[in-house]
């Protein structure tokens, strides 16, 4: 199959699902390529996308929380429309549970129209990451980047070598979510960490904080956060120059015990082609 086209789709807050993604571009060596990052509210509020090229592939990178698709981009993904191109899709988590993710976003593109010809569960630092609290800290490495290059690479080679793409085997994606994924709603981050407050004496109103907010929940005056909408992604704590924002926890020897305990063993991708 002729493939000269790539279309590069994420949601990355902090830039770890990004990374993934563009370690597998540079795997696949295809040189017409276009982004479209999902994580500015701007580019979610209008996002609709009908792929109609045959010549076109498509990656899809999305973070797990709550061992799911994150519900502020289900809607988006849900106005993608193909007609049997060919996809790869991505979900990285942070070393605690890889959850239904990507099985969810199999089901999604399928019924949308699209081929899944490769995915992979990848890992990063974790979103609760703190210097006191280290989760998959730095990751994804250079391991990990290693392995999403070679994956673009295997799926590029699959490509070359293949005259039809409904030829491709069935990717067997499995998923599963742990009993409390179940118990808890959605966005229950809130309930073990509280918004990120802001020190004064450390703030240098660079406004980095506003411009990295995935659901502009920072007030662009006083910085304050609308805990109604936030995330709890903390992209703004990870990027702040200044370190003027901080991580705390709520029930604070609860949570560090649990992610302490789940996550203190290194994960590994799980590619598939």
């Amino acid at each position: 199959m002729k493939i000269d086209k790539l279309t590069k789709i994420y949601f990355s807050p902090t830039n770890t699902t990004q990374y993934i993604i563009e370690a597998i571009s540079t795997g696949l060596k295809i040189e017409n390529t276009k982004t479209i990052d999902l994580t500015k509210p701007e580019v979610r509020q209008n996002f609709k996308l009908d792929i109609n090229l045959n010549n076109e592939l498509l990656i899809i990178g999305v973070p797990v929380y709550e061992e799911r698709i994150p519900e502020v981009i289900e809607k988006s993904l849900a106005n993608l429309s193909g007609q049997g191109q060919p996809i790869i899709l991505i979900a990285l988590y942070g070393n605690i549970g890889e959850g239904i993710a990507l099985k969810q976003l199999k089901e999604l593109v399928e019924e949308n129209g699209f081929n899944v010809i490769g995915a992979g569960s990848f890992i990063g630092e974790h979103s609760f990451s703190n210097n006191e609290l280290k989760i998959a800290k730095n990751r994804p490495d250079k391991d990990d980047l290693k392995k999403a290059k070679y994956l673009g690479k295997k799926i590029i080679e699959k490509l070359k070598t293949s005259n039809n793409i409904e030829n491709f085997a069935e990717l067997n994606i499995q998923g599963k979510l742990p009993l409390i994924a179940k118990i808890l709603p959605r966005n229950s981050a809130k309930m073990f960490a509280e918004k990120p407050k802001i020190d004064n004496k450390k703030c240098n109103r660079c406004g980095i904080c506003i411009n990295v907010c995935p659901v502009g929940a920072i007030d662009k005056k006083e910085l304050e956060i609308d805990d109604n909408i936030c995330l709890r992604c903390f992209a703004c704590v990870k990027k702040c120059p200044k370190e003027a924002r901080k991580i705390n926890f709520k029930k604070s020897w609860l949570v560090k015990f649990i992610l302490r305990k789940k996550g203190k063993v290194r994960k590994e991708p799980k590619i598939y082609f």
